[in-house]
């Protein structure tokens, strides 16, 4: 069973309208300093229309793929402080985000919904790995293993991620990769580990509709296991936009004018009920249409707006600019 997240963008769902809300986790968690890691055994978090993939091991008391936290303490190292993003807090300062792990992956539930960016930094427990070393993984910069040995490296060290992404039934697939540390460069002084939240703006750098996004992470810090780096990543406001379409009538006869408009939208056609919604998925207006409708957009701010028009035959959409 998922767990369902409701938010106002769901009342987009059914409309003909370009619209870009943001999953941004603020109202996932009600205690502060605590995480939800699937432990519950409710699985896959629905953020309607998009998931985040959760699996967790009850025997083992492990989570692979998201949990969302809003755990503040990035000076802790170690496995224990899994949960915490590496800057302290979410993207802007916010208090909540997710953590991903073990082939995070978040899907669009909605043919009519496209993923288009998301936030992303490093995680406490990753990010101090990087800089310290621990028992199991190297200090980047170091030309030694955990152990103290040369890795043959010399110390050129890099942690990515591989964005990995998808169209709805996988014809199309490219990817990103994003590199949470690097120390490559000639100038060391140019090395990093990533402390800050930055956006993977997926709209532009992919020329298809993403509605399937995989992560997969890469580190020249090697061992007999695999990956030595802790193969974590914190992301928050994931942006999706759609164009949902509904059971319409024949719209000829309806005429909405003027468009744009400044003040008073005109609307004209067969009866029904009228919904104005604003981009971030408010309903700013409703009434009866009575073939002959008006509604004072004075007071409006400028941007662009979806007019519903719900009849006895089906629904009527249009797109309406102030």
């Amino acid at each position: 069973m998922k767990k369902v997240y409701i938010f106002l963008t769901a009342l987009f769902m059914g409309a003909q309208l370009q619209a870009q809300p943001t999953i941004d986790f603020e109202s996932s968690l009600t205690d502060p300093e605590t995480y939800d890691n699937g432990a519950d055994g409710n699985g896959d978090f629905d953020f309607s229309p998009i998931t985040l993939n959760n699996y967790y091991d009850a025997d083992f008391n492990y989570f692979s793929g998201f949990a969302i936290s809003n755990v503040t303490d990035n000076t802790t190292p170690g496995y224990l402080n899994q949960y915490s993003a590496y800057s302290g807090s979410g993207s802007n300062g916010s208090n909540t985000y997710a953590i991903g792990t073990s082939n995070p992956e978040i899907h669009s539930s909605s043919e009519q919904a496209r993923i288009v960016s998301f936030d992303v930094s490093n995680t406490t427990y990753a990010g101090l790995s990087m800089l310290n070393g621990d028992s199991f993984a190297k200090q980047f910069g170091s030309p030694n293993n955990a152990a103290g040995e040369p890795d043959g490296t010399e110390g050129d060290d890099f942690f990515r991620v591989w964005v990995i992404c998808e169209s709805l039934f996988g014809e199309d697939k490219d990817s990103i990769e994003f590199y949470l540390a690097d120390f490559r460069f000639e100038d060391n002084a140019e090395d990093y580990i990533l402390n800050t939240w930055e956006t993977i703006d997926l709209a532009s750098l992919i020329s298809f509709d993403v509605s399937h996004v995989y992560m997969r992470f890469e580190s020249s810090d090697i061992g007999a296991f695999g990956m030595n780096t802790p193969g974590y990543v914190a992301i928050d406001n994931i942006g999706w936009e759609g164009t949902f379409g509904v059971s319409e009538v024949n719209n000829s006869g309806f005429q909405t004018y003027p468009n744009p408009v400044k003040d008073i939208l005109h609307i004209k056609g067969a009866e029904g009920h009228l919904s104005l919604i604003s981009s971030n998925g408010t309903e700013i207006f409703k009434g009866e249409h009575n073939t002959i409708s008006s509604i004072d957009c004075s007071d409006l701010p400028s941007g662009v707006y979806l007019l519903k028009i719900d009849t006895e035959n089906g629904t009527v959409s249009r797109r309406i600019v102030k």
